[in-house]
This record gives C-alpha cells, sequence and structure tokens, in this order.
C-alpha cells in the first residue's frame, strides 16, 4: 500500500496525510478467514487481475523512477497462473 501510494503522489493523486495508516488499521479489523477476489480467482484456478494491480503499481513506479519491490515480487509470484492454473 506504501508503493502504491508513492507512485499515485508521483503521479499527482493527493492522498490524506496518514491514509496508508488508517487504511492498515481498517485491514486489521477484518476477519482473518477474509480473502481477496484475486485470492478467490486463484484458488479456483480462474484468471487474475495481476498485471493491472501489482503489476501496474510496479510499472509505473519504474516509469516514474521509483521502487516497488514489494508489487514487483507480488506480480512475479503470480505472473504463472494470471491466465488462470497452468496446464
Amino acid at each position: 500500500m506504501r508503493e502504491t501510494v508513492a507512485v499515485g503522489r508521483a503521479r499527482g493523486v493527493e492522498f490524506a496525510d496518514g491514509f496508508v495508516e488508517k487504511q492498515l488499521a481498517f485491514l486489521d479489523t477484518l476477519p482473518a478467514e477474509m480473502r481477496s477476489s484475486m485470492q478467490n480467482d486463484l484458488a479456483a484456478g480462474n484468471r487474475l487481475e495481476a498485471p493491472w494491480l501489482a503489476g501496474g503499481v510496479a510499472r509505473m513506479a519504474r516509469e516514474s523512477g521509483l521502487a516497488a519491490p514489494v508489487n514487483a515480487t507480488i506480480y512475479a509470484a503470480l505472473k504463472p497462473y494470471i491466465n488462470g492454473t497452468p496446464k
């Protein structure tokens, strides 16, 4: 989330001070068994939105001269599954 906000700010998006901390605090209130839609898609062998999410952050970070190692790593790990479970 910090990488994503940094990329957004570099591209002119305004975020309130404390935005990341507020969002992370909210995430701490969610049930432990809750899963993201992409995690559900991965488990079901469906196509993933990774190129537009973590991949997009990694790409825009590079274009902005920033590093986004967490998003780049997540994208690299999910890349084999982008079109669903490899056959």
